[in-house]
């Protein structure tokens, strides 16, 4: 019998770390239905969800990259491109067309004549432009600028010795060309994201820094309030170049409490709201609810990292070690309550870049005993390692590896702090191991790129010349196919050197009322959900 089945101590230990991690829980399945909440009839087909990050704190699409702004300004703004929600590749938005010249150096985008601002004025490539400027220009400190990173013209534009960016041509009202100085096979996938969105020049100069409170767009929805740390409300906009929404309108309530979420949720009072692990089980397996939940491979890849240039993990086969030490589905479906997709690679397996055949690391404890063994640390080895309290993916995680990590010789010596610290000390190469969740990039470029030796210095101390080069040439080809190839080899190399022990796919749940349709499982971020296509019907 193998070893997940008799070492019924290890699994002990981990269920008693999920009962300390779930202790907090949320309604009765047993209350007789006569006795539940009821939908309020308000007459109005407003779709309620929650704000997931909190309060956006500005709508300007330029000032803020979290994710929680986005899932609101992604529904006042349009852009040139937008990404599929459910496979993150790039389709067309206000630009309904477009052509890459052979070289991979000039875009050229073909606008739609029947898109208008919020405010009534048609749209033109001249907006594009002046939306560009703004968002490169260095008075404004966008912290989204690198977005147009190698467009001709934007490094001088930034230096103040060019009024306009060369590399943004009009060529008619309605044909806007973008030229590079190399090629970049992300280079839509950024353009699709609500800081490359358009807007009115004349809103934003005569608004100045409220732009931000009182936005106008282009997209499905206008912007109606705002009540800072309470809620969001847009109405659906009657010109919206795609037709009208079926919604009247969204509301985006800030609720901080995952248990008061799911009240409201439960009383009528929020149509969506996004589930933690610690209520995933039982609505996953509830009758009534389980078809209510819509569930997809996030674009988050939460891991144990290394410093890969100091002992212990200089050695591959340490690293390798750790992989082989831990059963990551039982801890997944123990303390995560089944909230995770175990990870084979970095690059989650809802990318469209995934690799099936990509193999990652079988839970083998006696392999992993002779790595180490290998490695000359037979009498195993002491690891500090950072961890926050996050409870998927800090101190409850840490504490359900160690017995496991254990087992094999390698002993964890947990330091928590807040993810702040944890971050700077990351950056400045304080650390030995920690465990962390990234991610949040639609391209599979982008996304292991963090692996590129010119992030080395800030995330693994992982240098490889073999995957700089796959990674490079991924990132200049304008073949997708041949982009696809190149970002599998990369991927296959990271699983390789093993700098990271391969944890999960964060597994986004939404949970949706029975008269809720059109969310889709959106892997960016499960919050960046297009509601211009959700309706609300019995």
């Amino acid at each position: 019998m193998n070893r997940r089945v008799t070492n019924l101590f290890l699994l002990l230990l981990i269920v008693a770390t999920m009962i300390l991690a779930t202790a907090c829980g949320g309604p009765d399945f047993e209350t007789p239905a006569e006795e539940e909440p009821q939908v309020p009839e308000t007459g109005d087909n407003i779709f309620v969800r929650d704000a997931p990050y909190g309060d956006p704190e500005n709508l300007d699409p330029i000032v803020r990259g979290r994710m929680g702004a986005m899932s609101v300004t992604m529904n006042i703004f349009d852009g040139l491109v937008a990404h599929d929600p459910e496979t993150a590749e790039v389709i067309p938005a206000i630009a309904h067309d477009w052509e890459v010249g052979p070289d991979g150096l000039t875009y050229t985008f073909h606008l739609r004549d029947d898109a208008v601002f919020h405010n009534g004025r048609g749209i033109t490539a001249e907006d594009f432009v002046y939306s560009f400027e703004r968002l490169s220009n260095p008075a404004n400190a966008s912290p989204l600028a690198h977005y147009l990173d190698g467009v001709v013209g934007k490094a001088e534009f930034e230096r103040g010795e060019a009024d306009h960016i060369a590399g943004l041509r009009v060529l008619d009202d309605y044909t806007l060309e973008i030229t590079r100085e190399e090629p970049d096979s992300s280079f839509l996938s950024l353009l699709a994201f609500p800081a490359a969105a358009v807007v009115p020049s004349e809103v934003v100069e005569e608004l100045g820094s409220d732009f931000g409170h009182e936005p106008v767009g282009s997209g499905p929805f206008e912007f109606q309030s705002w009540v800072k740390d309470d809620r969001v409300e847009l109405v659906a906009f009657e010109d919206y170049y795609r037709g009208r929404a079926e919604l009247d309108g969204v509301t985006f309530r800030v609720i901080s409490e995952a248990a008061t979420k799911e009240a409201e949720f439960l009383a009528g009072n929020l149509d969506a709201f996004i589930a933690p692990a610690s209520i995933y089980r039982k609505y996953r397996d509830h009758p009534e609810y389980s078809d209510n939940l819509i569930e997809v491979a996030e674009f988050f890849t939460r891991h144990v990292g290394f410093h890969c240039e100091n002992e212990p993990f200089d050695d591959v086969r340490v690293r390798q070690a750790f992989n082989h030490a831990i059963d990551t589905e039982t801890i997944i479906e123990v303390v995560l309550g089944g909230k995770g997709v175990p990870a084979v690679g970095y690059l989650p397996s809802s990318s469209f870049a995934f690799d099936p055949d990509l193999e990652g690391y079988s839970y083998d404890p006696d392999r992993a005993r002779e790595l180490l063994a290998e490695a000359g640390y037979e009498d195993g080895i002491e690891v500090p390692i950072m961890t926050s309290e996050h409870p998927e993916w800090g101190l409850p995680i840490v504490e359900a590896l160690m017995p496991y990590l254990n087992d094999v010789g390698i002993r964890l010596k947990p330091e928590t702090m807040d993810t702040g610290v944890l971050y700077d000390r990351l950056r400045a190469g304080d650390y030995t191991a920690y465990i962390y969740s990234t991610g949040g990039d639609a391209h599979p470029v982008t996304y292991l790129w963090r692996f590129h030796s010119v992030l080395a210095s800030t995330t693994n101390r992982y240098w490889s010349d073999e995957l700089d080069d796959l990674l490079n040439r991924a990132r200049r080809t304008s073949d997708e196919d041949e982009m696809v190839e190149l970002v599998r080899e990369a991927e296959a190399k990271i699983v390789r050197d093993a700098p990271i022990w391969f944890f999960h796919y964060n597994k986004a749940i939404t949970m949706h009322a029975d008269e809720v349709h059109g969310l889709k499982p959106v892997p960016i971020d499960m919050a960046l959900q297009d509601l211009w296509s959700v309706t609300k019907e019995p």
